[in-house]
């Protein structure tokens, strides 16, 4: 008699949508790994070229295709498939993606071993034909909270998902937040569960025009603008009109405000230095040096209205209490334009 499979702990969501010029090489990554365990989920989202062939020619047992007759697009796609896995785990990869070998594996052991964390993803490796970088994003729950106040910092086709978080908060993709749905759900995420991202390249993921951030890169910020809003608040910081420009022109060190506009980021500055600190666990020695040198480079900006900017720089504990060399510097700046004037 023979003994039945094991149930797969984890199913792999691979949707496809005319990607047959890397899909193969995106599922041998798949069906080679250390992890043996798992199914192959691939949705063939109405493709029109070949795609649908190359999936059927995989005899592979452990992959299943489903077959939407028109195209019904990604996040469709996702929410759908989501509805029909009953696995423990759930992992996501793209069509034009490739995984390292020990991924499964890697992720499971991890997930096992913190039950408290419900999505994991990774770093990854972004290549084109001609280069490639290694991205680290940050791996703890509370450094990923406090990035995402920023970007979002877990890549979509590194994630796992824990499938009793989802289906407890009913966590599905949110087709208001198109080109942006991942950043918009691991936002959401973070108020039910831990999050993390593993110190190893899990992903090799393919830079191409045809990828989402090449093609819809202006909707694809504008939705992002909305989340970060959301998140924002979801930690406390209540962010008011003119916050989001206000951190932006901070954080790239280009301020362009005025003087109200300079007292206004001041106190953003101090709002955001107190969730990053007690929320999100933050170091408070690097964070403060790190605003001490975005809040110089603000109140440089204005340095020709003189003293009153240094006055305004003295006022936030960022001016004060910081580095002695900016508070030189700002001085003299400021002394030298009343001396020009």
């Amino acid at each position: 008699m023979t003994t039945p499979a094991p149930v797969p702990r984890i199913t792999v969501l691979l949707p496809v949508y005319n990607g047959e010029q890397y899909l193969r090489e995106a599922l041998d990554s798949l069906l080679t790994q250390t992890y043996r365990n798992f199914s192959l989920l691939a949705v063939d989202d109405g493709s029109t070229d070949s795609s649908l062939e190359i999936l059927r020619s995989i005899k592979d047992p452990r992959l299943s295709v489903k077959v939407n007759p028109r195209n019904r697009g990604l996040i469709n796609t996702l929410n759908e498939s989501l509805d029909l896995i009953q696995s423990e785990y759930v992992a996501r990869m793209d069509a034009d993606d490739i995984a390292t070998p020990y991924r499964l594996e890697e992720q499971l052991a991890f997930m096992d071993a913190h039950p408290d964390v419900g999505l994991c993803g990774g770093y990854y490796e972004r290549f084109t034909d001609t280069e490639s970088i290694v991205v680290r994003p940050p791996t703890t729950h509370e450094d990923i909270s406090y990035a995402l106040i920023f970007d979002n910092v877990m890549a979509h086709n590194t994630v796992m998902f824990r499938r009793s978080v989802l289906e407890r908060y009913r966590l599905r993709y949110d087709p208001a937040f198109a080109y942006a749905e991942d950043y918009e759900l691991w936002v959401r995420f973070a108020r039910y569960s831990r999050l993390a991202n593993l110190p190893r390249v899990l992903v090799r993921y393919r830079f191409h025009p045809a990828n989402t951030s090449s093609r819809f890169r202006h909707e694809q910020q504008i939705a992002a603008a909305k989340i970060r809003h959301i998140h924002r608040t979801n930690l406390g910081l209540e962010p008011r009109p003119g916050d989001a420009a206000l951190h932006r022109q901070l954080f790239d060190m280009r301020f362009e405000g005025d003087l109200p506009e300079l007292t206004a980021a001041g106190i953003w500055l101090s709002k955001l230095y107190r969730v990053g600190v007690r929320r999100c666990r933050q170091n408070p020695v690097s964070t403060f040096l790190e605003f001490n040198k975005l809040w110089y480079s603000a109140c440089g900006r204005l340095a020709d209205h003189g003293l009153k900017v240094f006055a305004q720089f003295l006022r936030q504990p960022f001016g004060f209490l910081g580095n002695p060399a900016y508070t030189l510097k700002l001085a003299y700046r400021c002394w030298r334009r009343i001396r020009i004037a």
